[in-house]
């Protein structure tokens, strides 16, 4: 990945969450951080693991769930691009207090208690800028929305004969009517390629820790950043490029014609009904899944799946 790229991402999430803060300041608590990533399906953290170490989330989304007293796993929040996850271990030598899943391909920033204490005795300023917005953060928990507004959301066709893009066109639409100010990016293979400047990218096979995959992700990341919508229009067949939808969305719409018999479409078997979850929590931890059943004229109607 493009280290200078990726870099300004973190700094300008930093400046959000610490406020006002000089660049030595931020420059120190930056050379405390490590770099994390976590595939859709992982634990970050387990319930009852030592807390060590606290994160702000660069990309991607996860949940939390709290395991009750008869094994049985509860969410009870979710984390999105520029929260903050684990911050109670940099103050107490409790145990975490939750389990934290990644529902899709996610970046991160770690911050260990040493480092934490380092930088309280190398960086008065930057020490007062992270305990203020952390303990912030900690008296408006009770307030705060359990879950994140989407951001990316994939289109996967899993019937014959949908128009994945003329569906996102019209989608686009009524999200825009939702949120007049904001604004909506469509994203298909073609539109990788050509902002990466290599014809068939998108679709190219590539492991996740391999340079294509990381200079795929970074432009993903760019927008998500930009846009208040991403929508990610998949291809009809199962390919590279709908893998990469689906380990990159917040939420899945599954594209469906009405009147076809429901049946598992390629894609769903090979990226979705096979993704490894390393937690309790296998049953809810993937993308939100919803199916479309797609009318001729409207947008279509949602089921949950």
């Amino acid at each position: 990945m493009d280290h200078e790229e990726q870099n300004k991402l973190l700094a300008q999430l930093l400046r959000n969450f610490l406020g006002p803060v000089d660049e030595s300041a931020l420059a120190a608590l930056r050379a405390q951080l490590e770099w994390v990533e976590v595939a859709a399906g992982q634990t970050l953290m387990a319930q009852g693991d030592p807390g060590d170490s606290m994160y702000l989330s660069v990309s991607g989304r996860l949940r939390a769930y709290v395991r009750d007293e008869d094994g049985v796993e509860h969410m009870v929040r979710e984390m999105a691009r520029g929260q903050v996850i684990g911050e109670m271990a940099l103050y107490t030598d409790e145990p975490r207090s939750a389990t934290v899943v990644a529902i899709r391909d996610s970046v991160l920033v770690r911050l260990g208690k040493p480092q934490f204490h380092q930088l309280l005795q190398g960086s008065v300023q930057a020490s007062i800028a992270l305990t203020r917005q952390l303990i912030r953060r900690l008296q408006s928990a009770q307030t705060r929305s359990d879950l994140a507004r989407p951001v990316s959301i994939g289109l996967i066709p899993v019937t014959a004969g949908v128009d994945a893009w003329r569906f996102s066109e019209r989608l686009g639409e009524e999200l825009q009517k939702l949120l007049p100010q904001g604004s909506v990016c469509l994203v298909d293979a073609a539109r990788v390629d050509q902002d990466l400047g290599q014809p068939g990218l998108a679709r190219s096979v590539a492991a996740p820790d391999s340079d294509t995959s990381r200079r795929i992700a970074l432009l993903l990341d760019r927008l998500e950043a930009r846009y208040d919508y991403v929508l990610l229009v998949a291809d009809a067949e199962p390919t590279p490029w709908t893998e990469r939808c689906t380990r990159r969305s917040d939420e899945l719409l599954l594209l469906a014609q009405a009147d076809e018999t429901p049946r598992l479409h390629p894609s769903e078997e090979r990226f979705l009904m096979n993704r490894g979850v390393s937690s309790a929590c296998a049953s809810s931890s993937s993308s939100s899944l919803r199916r479309v059943q797609r009318s001729v004229h409207g947008v279509g109607s949602a089921s949950a799946t």
